[in-house]
């Protein structure tokens, strides 16, 4: 009697579970809101609607740290010589995106992962095409006038990137030089078309991925890096190679809690270079130093430096200034851009 009753039971709870999903709507539940929806095929786990909530930098107003309004610390005199290059980010650090990075970093949701990695990768590709761009002008530049070596702002319009964006530059304007050209010498201007349809367009691409160290009461605590994870998560989608460079060498806290000039102060002697690391990052400048051309053999390597939050950018600098120390050592040429999840 009492299996009978326990068939029974099942039967009518596979009945319920059935008609429910026939139905509800269509689609699956999403990660951040909770309804039941066709997810984004772009932004893993997450509906079209929440695609939309996201904040992404679609203007940069400071050029040097990527903020999208005008930024108190990047106009600082003392703040001019940053270990890095250029900072840029993926979103702003709103309510919305407190949440989804708190729930993934503090309460170990592994399903944020993705969608985190995703919206990183987007900003890297946004990064790509800027700075691409900006190599483009400056060799344009340099063509027209030899004499002439700045490398003009770069353009932000590429911010928030499209999910199919290219990561090449995108095609300049003719400048004066080539209307002269085409209107005096219309069969010199056409060889120039073709030896600049076949000439390759100059890429900016970072030459590996590092990331910013946690200490190991924080990796204890949290049981992962969730700056490594993330950069980890792009170096496999954009197939470039991630290096272990930092430790940590004392537990700052939360910095969270802390003042700008605390944060400052308290970095100043947090990171170290890893047992070895010097020795990886000498062996990945002569790898690719024998595979670049000659022009771009006399090219510094380029390191893309990876964390979750930019805040007043202490940490990064503190990071890229011990890397730029060892590398200085050791007569390796080296430039530092940084690429954060979010910008607060």
């Amino acid at each position: 009697m009492l299996n009978r009753l326990n068939d029974i039971t099942d039967f009518v709870h596979q009945l319920t579970h059935r008609i429910h999903n026939l139905f509800a709507p269509p689609g699956s539940t999403c990660l951040t809101c909770g309804t039941r929806a066709v997810l984004s095929p772009t932004y893993p786990g997450i509906c079209t609607r929440c695609v939309k909530q996201i904040p992404w930098i679609r203007s940069i107003r400071c050029q040097r740290c990527g903020r999208a309004i005008g930024c108190p610390d990047c106009i600082r005199p003392h703040m001019q010589n940053r270990s890095f290059i250029c900072n840029r980010s993926a979103v702003q650090y709103n309510a919305l995106m407190k949440e989804w990075i708190g729930m993934y970093k503090f309460r170990g949701h592994e399903r944020y992962a993705p969608l985190l990695t995703s919206l990183l990768t987007q900003a890297f590709q946004a990064m790509s095409e800027e700075l691409s761009s900006a190599v483009a002008k400056e060799n344009q530049a340099s063509v027209a006038h030899p004499a002439t070596s700045a490398l003009p702002p770069v353009d932000a319009g590429f911010h928030p990137p499209s999910p199919r964006a290219s990561t090449y530059a995108r095609v300049q304007p003719s400048s004066p030089h080539t209307s002269t050209v085409v209107r005096d010498q219309p069969q010199a201007a056409t060889r120039q078309t073709q030896s600049l349809l076949q000439s390759p367009k100059p890429r900016w691409r970072p030459d590996a991925v590092t990331y910013v160290p946690v200490s190991s009461e924080r990796l204890a605590e949290r049981g992962f890096n969730q700056a490594e994870r993330l950069a980890a998560g792009l170096a496999a989608a954009c197939r470039l190679p991630v290096v272990d460079l930092l430790q940590r060498r004392i537990n700052t806290a939360k910095q969270s809690f802390k003042t700008r000039g605390e944060r400052i102060e308290t970095m100043k002697e947090a990171f170290s270079m890893s047992p070895g690391a010097i020795d990886v990052l000498r062996e990945l400048h002569m790898r690719g130093a024998a595979s670049k051309t000659v022009r771009e053999h006399t090219s510094p390597f380029r390191l893309l430096l990876v964390d979750d939050i930019y805040t007043t950018g202490s940490t990064l600098d503190a990071c890229g200034r011990v890397i730029l120390n060892a590398a200085a050592s050791s007569d390796i040429p080296i430039e530092i851009y940084s690429l954060t999840l979010a910008r607060s």
